[in-house]
């Protein structure tokens, strides 16, 4: 009789947690911020690349690639942005239980040049919610019986990015006629959802570092059009940043494209009256915000 209680105990613990088996890895904390919005605590999400670190340069180490091979379901953006790490997703093995979010359709597209796509389009949180979807689909089938669950915990995340929109759009109501230059031109998914548009783009391609026509250009340009701040990343060139601005005083803002200091725990709360920065993705959203407030009114 013991023995039969304890047996049905375990089964009934088992099933309480079985959801942890679904595993899920990506490459960017961006795209590990959305999938948590979804999963939650349903199961494990983690990112491979330091967010201090470069993924247009990231390899992978052989713990890496051992938590992609271990995944139940992989996530990056592409081989456009994550350069050295296309060998590894186009493997047959992989590809079944990856998703490409590049290759995800009505995605907003912007492009650097001519047939050159910009890869940073996790920026545009219309981008944010088409890639949650996917994940719910993939996620859906291999946790069946929790679906409900996570179809649910997709729903509230596109209230949640809405409410946010709202809010970030507020924000920035007369900020169209504020001149302001970026060090690359890597915001422009959030740009164009917000209606702003950067005046300067000090480097154009992050591979080429401007020779002294360029730079000389660059310099006659601020100071004809005399933009309010420079948005910076991370990894931006100290050194550069220095010889363009050559002694100009430029107040100088670093947004977090990668969301290094955005916590992955996120709120369970699955009512639709839940506060509008539930998820660490609304509150990567909400720094940047903050961050071109800061360049474009402080």
């Amino acid at each position: 009789m013991l023995k039969s209680y304890v047996t049905l105990l375990v089964t009934a613990l088992l099933a309480t947690v079985s959801y942890a088996d679904v595993n899920v890895v990506t490459t960017i904390k961006p795209l590990q911020l959305i999938a948590q919005a979804v999963i939650k605590d349903h199961g494990s999400v983690s990112s491979i690349v330091d967010p201090q670190q470069s993924p247009h340069h990231f390899s992978l180490s052989p713990s890496d690639r051992i938590a992609l091979a271990r995944a139940d379901l992989a996530v990056w953006i592409g081989p456009e942005f994550e350069t050295h790490l296309q060998d590894f997703f186009l493997q047959s093995a992989l590809r079944a239980k990856t998703i490409t979010a590049i290759d995800i359709d009505g995605l907003q597209r912007h492009y650097i040049s001519e047939g050159q796509l910009d890869a940073h389009l996790w920026l545009d949180s219309s981008n944010a919610l088409k890639i949650a979807a996917q994940i719910t689909e993939q996620v859906s089938a291999i946790d069946s019986s929790n679906a409900i669950y996570y179809r649910q915990n997709l729903e509230n995340f596109e209230t949640e990015i809405a409410q946010a929109n709202q809010q970030i759009a507020r924000k920035f109501e007369a900020a169209t006629t504020v001149r302001y230059a970026v060090y690359h031109n890597a915001y422009q998914y959030f740009e164009q959802q917000f209606s702003l548009q950067h005046d300067i783009v000090i480097l154009r391609d992050p591979e080429t570092q401007p020779g002294i026509r360029e730079i000389v250009q660059l310099r006659e340009r601020i100071n004809q059009r005399q933009p309010s701040c420079l948005l910076l990343e991370i990894d931006s060139s100290e050194e550069l940043i220095a010889t363009v601005l050559s002694g100009h005083e430029l107040k100088s803002i670093v947004v977090d494209l990668l969301g290094t200091n955005v916590s992955t725990n996120v709120s369970n709360d699955l009512s639709t009256e839940a506060t509008s920065i539930e998820s660490g993705y609304s509150k990567f959203i909400a720094n940047i915000a903050d961050d071109f407030y800061e360049c474009l009114y402080e």
